[in-house]
């Protein structure tokens, strides 16, 4: 199967237990239009080319990791690049006995998405088990919601794999704050952005 269109990839992490149920694998896309002010992923908003990334050879990639139970997709904003991601999805899932889950953020509302009038998005959302949903309002802002960060936001369980009664354990075992590292950058997911001590203690051992 031929690829004839990329993804515009900003950064990947390749087991995060932030981002969505169990052990997971995130694709941060880049390029958001909605860009709500205070955004932990500011630096994904701009629609620049950062990676383009084939869906067979992201789909390679998640193949390749052992252990996981799913794949996230954050951004920017996935449902800018759903005929992207879709195809990725696809391609994830293709041979394998157990499917992994599909935890998607995005900062539409889920009306907003289930009104679209591109088939690549309908189709997306049909994939999704588990999308976190709504704009970030900073004044709305707490630390105490699971996968969140305002209090507007909202979880919807789009499959029957998982359900509002496994949040109470989620909440015990996702962290709020994980750091991405690099040889030349660090970067923070979860829910804490730059104000997590994670963050801070590495800002200031590496100045």
């Amino acid at each position: 199967m031929s690829d004839d269109i990329y993804l515009n990839v900003a950064m990947t992490m390749p087991i995060s237990m932030a981002n969505g149920p169990g052990k997971r694998a995130v694709i941060w896309v880049q390029g958001c239009t909605i860009g709500c002010p205070g955004c932990y992923n500011a630096f994904t908003h701009p629609h620049v080319k950062k990676q383009l990334i084939a869906p067979s050879d992201l789909a390679n990639w998640v193949n390749s990791i052992e252990g996981i139970d799913g794949i996230t997709f954050s951004g920017g904003e996935p449902f800018e690049q759903a005929e992207a991601i879709l195809k990725t999805i696809r391609l994830i899932n293709y041979e394998l006995e157990s499917p992994l889950s599909v935890f998607i953020f995005s900062g539409y509302a889920l009306a907003e998405l289930e009104s679209s009038t591109d088939s690549s998005v309908i189709g997306l959302l049909e994939r999704v088990d588990i999308l976190s949903a709504g704009r970030y309002i900073a004044s709305l802002r707490s630390n105490d919601l699971l996968w969140r960060g305002s209090t507007n936001q909202e979880l919807h369980f789009l499959s029957d794999r998982y359900n509002r009664d496994m949040e109470k354990y989620w909440l015990l075992e996702s962290p709020v704050e994980e750091l991405i590292m690099s040889s030349k950058e660090i970067r923070r997911t979860g829910f804490l952005g730059t104000r997590g001590p994670l963050f801070s203690s590495f800002r200031k051992i590496t100045g």
